[in-house]
């Protein structure tokens, strides 16, 4: 490739300018930006033809100020187009060896007009939340003495007036809070507390809730299936989230309709929660503008009650909760609302825990229906009667009868110590120390290990579509169950419950950096008997060095090929002795 090929291929302004000042050769882009605004053969102050002018004096300055103290300047010019517009550029002119020019001019408009954006939205947030703040304090004042008015003996109708305004006040006490709640999401400073949540538990609680809605319009809903899988997610947040969906559905479904709340595992160790309905649904320009806040496409003429917050709102607390919140409508059929968010494997109780984990109920053993590859059920197919999926329904979830005769850990001396557990053979067939890792992962008859050889791994990553390709990649070749775990918060506790032979971990977690993830696995007593390897691409020697240094046993390449993790176990069992 010449340097003509180069110089057209940059989407940017190029010039080069000779020793004489003559310009000897320019890119595609900038001969078509130039045209016949320039001389043929043009020298460099030719090229002043296309400066605002009212940069052109401060630009020769400043440009020959800076070639002569580095050789180099850089700086935002203002460019006039062959329509006479002018347009921001980022202009780098630096000195070749040759003693010539390179002058690569880059539009920065798009970027500017971004920055002013993002600067407009965020002061309209803030001029939001300052108003909400405002308003909060005269409402109250209002609110509370209405409150007294209705303590005192009133005439009936001077009762009801002051009855609507403390209906009409808590409806607008509601609408700041959700607009103040939307302001501080949106400005990255919402109060998002995640943790386990069991997921069928709110959807029945939020159903329950919304009963006397129900009643009215003859809705039945359906809640199915009835599995406690567990999402990492904020409980009351997640409450918050699905209320409004199924409100929605409530309200803007047909009358003697159907409300359809299901709660079904995705690849990846993710959880889907759908609300869907029957109502009139959603044109595509529609779903382009629902949420937007303040937007109620058109519902405000039905008579319907809202704000045209709660979509908003409710897809602002998804994503600060790491999930997504999606639409599919088809128009007269009904619109579906989709929750996506992380998994979290709660199969195993912590032995080494004195009292419950703090969850409404035990989720320990696997008759729950979690599978034994990426620790939720497979899926038969979801099916729905209105074309939006198959024609078959929920699966179960066909999980391993039990994990009998797991001993201690496989591998209970990362750093020497000793098991933590009561001492039993590992997999691997050592009692202590690396010299069973090798044994553990040795593949059986036919080149792979069965599920019954209780292989267990702590995967740790946030990336849905690594997860399970880890997952089915260990479970394929090597028979191993794995924990997958979405955030660093949660992999000491999934390692405590699941004592997994080892863990994997990608190199950046969302929540953590792997040196960080390792020093809390190292500072437990459970983890530190637990080898620890860390997934990543790309890695060269020095950073493989530093997480070697920061705990980890050894740096695997992705895509994840289980010999490497062999080989490690390998090599580092043939130098680390057997303890008795």
């Amino acid at each position: 490739m010449g340097p003509r090929t180069l110089l057209d291929a940059l989407t940017d302004l190029a010039v080069v300018v000779g020793a004489d000042g003559h310009v000897t050769d320019m890119g595609a882009a900038a001969r078509a930006f130039l045209a016949d605004r320039v001389p043929r053969g043009p020298q460099v102050t030719d090229l002043l033809e296309v400066v605002d002018p009212a940069f052109r004096v401060a630009l020769v300055e400043a440009v020959t100020a800076g070639l002569a103290h580095s050789d180099q300047w850089r700086g935002s010019v203002g460019l006039v187009t062959s329509s006479g517009a002018t347009v921001p550029h980022h202009v780098t002119v630096r000195r070749d060896p040759a003693d010539g020019l390179v002058i690569i001019a880059r539009d920065t408009s798009d970027s500017r007009a971004r920055e002013v954006a993002e600067n407009e939205s965020r002061a309209k947030d803030e001029l939001i939340a300052r108003l909400g703040h405002e308003l909060r304090t005269p409402l109250n004042a209002m609110l509370g003495f209405a409150q007294l008015l209705e303590l005192e003996p009133l005439a009936p109708d001077l009762h009801d007036d002051v009855e609507r305004i403390i209906t009409g006040g808590r409806h607008m006490q509601a609408l700041i809070d959700d607009v103040l709640d939307l302001a501080r999401l949106r400005a990255g400073r919402g109060d998002i507390s995640k943790g386990p949540v069991n997921v069928l538990d709110i959807v029945r609680g939020v159903v329950e809730l919304v009963e006397p809605l129900a009643a009215p319009r003859s809705i039945r809903r359906v809640i199915h299936p009835a599995e406690p899988l567990i999402a990492d997610a904020d409980r009351r947040r997640l409450w918050q989230v699905l209320l409004n969906l199924v409100g929605n559905a409530l309200k803007y479904g047909r009358e003697g309709g159907c409300v359809r709340v299901g709660i079904v595992p995705i690849t990846g160790s993710r959880i889907r929660i759908e609300v869907e309905d029957d109502g009139v649904g959603l044109s595509p320009r529609a779903i382009d503008r629902l949420f937007r806040p303040f937007e109620r496409l058109g519902a405000e003429r039905s008579g319907i009650e809202g704000s045209g917050l709660g979509l908003a709102l409710s897809h602002a607390l998804v994503t600060a909760m790491g999930g997504v919140l999606t639409v599919a409508s088809r128009h007269g059929v009904g619109s579906v609302f989709a929750v996506v968010l992380d998994a979290v494997d709660m199969r195993f109780e912590d032995p080494d825990a004195d009292d419950d984990d703090g969850f409404d109920q035990p989720y320990g053993g696997p008759s729950n229906g979690y599978s034994a590859s990426n620790g939720y059920g497979a899926s038969h197919g979801y099916g729905a009667s209105n074309g939006y999926g198959g024609s078959g329904s929920y699966g179960s979830g066909e999980g391993y009868s039990g994990y009998g005769g797991y001993g201690g850990d496989a591998w209970p001396g990362r750093t020497g110590n000793g098991s933590s557990g009561s001492g039993a053979s590992g997999p691997g067939g050592a009692t202590n120390g690396y010299s069973g890792a090798a044994a553990a992962l040795a593949p059986g008859a036919g080149g792979r290990r069965s599920p019954s050889d209780d292989l267990r791994v702590v995967h740790v990553s946030g990336d849905p579509a690594v997860r399970s390709a880890v997952a089915k990649v260990l479970a394929d070749v090597l028979g191993a169950d794995t924990v997958t775990v979405p955030r660093a918060g949660l992999a000491l506790d999934a390692v405590r419950r699941a004592r997994p032979a080892f863990v994997l971990m990608d190199r950046e977690l969302p929540d953590a950096s792997a040196p960080e993830l390792l020093a809390q696995l190292a500072a437990d007593p459970t983890g530190s008997a637990v080898p620890a390897f860390v997934l990543a691409e790309d890695t060269d020697a020095h950073e493989r060095t530093r997480l070697r240094r920061a705990g980890a046993v050894d740096v695997l390449d992705l895509p994840f090929v289980p010999a490497s993790l062999t080989a490690a176990t390998t090599a580092l069992s043939a130098t680390v002795p057997a303890h008795r």
